[in-house]
């Protein structure tokens, strides 16, 4: 075995148990699959196409909402300008269930507009715009909601005037922008300013801003782009969009900046930054309301032909389109009412349908992936919808995060085959393998589970595995590998029944031939 010379006689008997072990092999995989055949996970369905998801605006809104902040259960918090939502009442801030589409009330709210909603590494919330109170709590004009409790605090003093945009830093910071110069109490915090959840503490940003700051994406590596209606950064010389440091406390302009008001942000998977606006050109390059940003290079381009007029929010979608919204009819020469859809890998634009009958304000992505969208429109894609509607835009494909990787153990171990996968509209199914047939989970539980466990490994358990997911909108497969025994160190005793040497009784017995035939396939 394995090169050495066997210790078990060649005889009738030992040919007809391999023979026999062969067959018993054979017919377990059939059983397995014929079992599995009856119990494989049926298809479920969902809107696997993009689309406008209908009546996600009737009731609607009141008025529009201007930002969004995904939570850690599903849940999303909605700000804006409102007073009811989804037929409740929400004082400019309410929680909506996209599974559900239900809306609810966060306490009394705050008794002016929202405009910025960051959540803290813990959980809470900060909530900016402009109100004195928020949940009957004193507040200028930002607060700190927490979730779980439902309790609002103040951020000390506060900020004297609007905030219309907020970023969490990756140490937990939060940069807060809009009309103020004093926050915290303390005067020279121009338009900008820092604070630390922990101390509760404000520090100005330099020397601020000199006109008003509308938006904030961070960077990869920490740093933060500011877009707004400015034309110093911190003493720095800018045009409408400027570059924080953290680290250093420092600004730089972007290349030569854009020629008009900077109001939305996203950060493209590669690092690229789209900027919207009011622009009609950025450094060097004519664009069109929207453009993109290498921040390695402080490079421009163009997003093909651009929009036709003003553009007011943006979002990058999970597969790395990118939907723009605002006040265009057209999108690199492509009919599209008021949004559209780009895609960075081909340079092109598209409609999303029949889009909306009139302006679109803000845009926010839910946690599954669709896009929120709210403005004065009472229409989007042909379905009436008050001020707010949801677009699906498509699953991302069904991917393999993680691989099921070969497992050795010994015999009567354990072992587990893992997988994990992310896109495909969600809804995943599992179905576990066995020499490419379904392993029915009566023989085993967690055949149709992420994690397929099998214990008393013996010899008809050895083989090659592998998993089929299916999603509400796609399927795939994984990697088929194997489960073996361990190779363990032999001598001629492991091939002995109990307290006895080959042989040594003068009879090869049944026991003999078990005992043989585990440590053979076992590897010795």
């Amino acid at each position: 075995m394995n090169g050495s010379t066997s210790i078990l006689p060649s005889t009738p008997m030992v040919t007809q148990a391999l023979a026999m072990l062969r067959g018993s092999l054979e017919r377990v995989a059939f059983v397995l699959a014929l079992l599995g055949a009856f119990v494989a996970p049926s298809p479920a369905t969902a809107q696997c196409l993009p689309g406008w998801v209908p009546s996600v605006g009737t009731p609607g809104l009141n008025n529009f909402f201007t930002c969004t902040q995904p939570l850690p259960g599903g849940d999303v918090l909605v700000g804006g300008i409102f007073s009811s939502a989804g037929g409740i009442t929400a004082n400019s801030i309410a929680r909506y269930n996209p599974a559900t589409g239900a809306w609810s009330a966060v306490g009394s709210g705050t008794n002016g507009s929202v405009y910025a909603l960051a959540r803290l590494p813990g959980g809470d919330v900060i909530v900016g715009g402009v109100f004195t109170t928020a949940g009957g709590v004193p507040a200028n004009n930002i607060a700190r909601y927490n979730p779980s409790t439902g309790n609002w605090s103040a951020l000390g003093a506060g900020v004297n005037s609007f905030v219309f945009a907020m970023a969490v830093l990756p140490g937990g910071d939060v940069i807060v922008g809009g009309q103020f110069n004093n926050a915290g109490g303390s005067g020279g915090r121009n338009y900008i300013a820092r604070y630390n959840p922990s101390t509760n503490t404000w520090s100005a940003m330099g020397s601020g801003m000199d006109n008003d700051v509308y938006c904030m994406a961070v960077l990869p590596g920490g740093d933060v782009i500011v877009g707004g209606d400015f034309s110093f950064a911190g003493g720095v010389a800018v045009s409408k969009v400027a570059r924080y440091r953290p680290s250093t406390n420092t600004w730089t302009g972007v290349g030569s900046g854009v020629d008009n008001a900077v109001v939305t942000l996203g950060v493209l998977p590669g690092g690229d930054v789209v900027v919207g606006g009011s622009f009609q050109n950025a450094g060097t390059v004519a664009v069109r309301g929207i453009a993109r940003l290498n921040p390695a290079t402080n490079t421009w381009s163009a997003l093909g032909a651009g929009l036709n007029n003003f553009v007011s929010s943006v979002v990058v979608l999970l597969d790395g389109d990118v939907i723009a919204a605002g006040y265009f009819t057209a999108a690199g020469g492509v009919p599209a009412n008021f949004v559209a859809r780009y895609n960075p890998g081909s340079n092109t634009w598209s409609s999303l349908g029949s889009g909306t009958n009139a302006d679109v304000f803000y845009m926010g992505l839910l946690p599954g992936g669709d896009v929120l969208l709210s403005g004065y429109f009472t229409s989007a894609g042909g379905n009436p919808a008050t001020n707010i509607a949801r677009y699906n835009p498509g699953p991302t494909p069904l991917v393999v995060l993680v691989q099921p990787a070969p497992v050795a153990t010994t015999p009567s171990g354990t072992a587990a085959f893992t997988v994990a996968v992310e896109g495909g509209g969600g809804g995943y199914r599992y179905q576990w393998q066995y020499y490419g047939m379904p392993i029915s989970t009566l023989v085993n539980p967690t055949a149709q589970s992420p994690v397929l466990v099998l214990r008393e490994v013996q010899l008809n358990t050895l083989g090659f595995y592998s998993c089929r997911v299916d999603s509400d909108c796609d399927v795939v497969g994984t990697r088929t590998v194997e489960l073996s025994f361990v190779r363990p160190t032999c001598g001629p005793s492991d091939v002995a029944g109990p307290g006895q040497s080959p042989g040594s009784d003068g009879q090869l017995t049944a026991d003999d031939i078990i005992v043989f035939l585990n440590r053979f396939f076992a590897g010795c």
